[in-house]
């Protein structure tokens, strides 16, 4: 019997600098996990509506986290043009994305 993971690999990869790798838990959206790890990356309303956070899925597979906003043209986990909405949308498994913007790497922040 296989222990279902609670956190996945993501991996941002791109045509400037290195690759960004951070862990995502099961149910967490890509941006969330991203921004706990220091990861940062152009967002617009956080809502699945502007597509600013689009990123091309090369690997792994994604779910929805929520229904899709009344404006929002299409499913964040399928869409038409092989993206995902990083906002919102969760990992099923390890991912490879390449954002369609840059991102910046940043030491994570805590709240004391």
């Amino acid at each position: 019997m296989s222990e279902t993971p609670t956190a996945f690999d993501i991996t941002l990869r791109g045509a400037a600098g290195p690759p960004a790798v951070y862990r995502a838990a099961a149910g967490q959206s890509l941006v969330k996990a991203a921004a706990v790890a220091g990861v940062r990356f152009t967002t617009g309303c956080l809502q699945g509506r502007c597509a600013i956070c689009r990123a091309r899925l090369v690997e792994g597979a994604v779910t929805a986290l929520r229904r899709p906003s009344p404006h929002a043209a299409s499913n964040p986990a399928a869409r038409a043009d092989g993206c995902v909405l990083m906002c919102s949308v969760g990992a099923l498994s390890d991912l490879v994305l390449e954002p369609l913007g840059p991102w910046d790497l940043t030491a994570p922040t805590t709240d004391d």
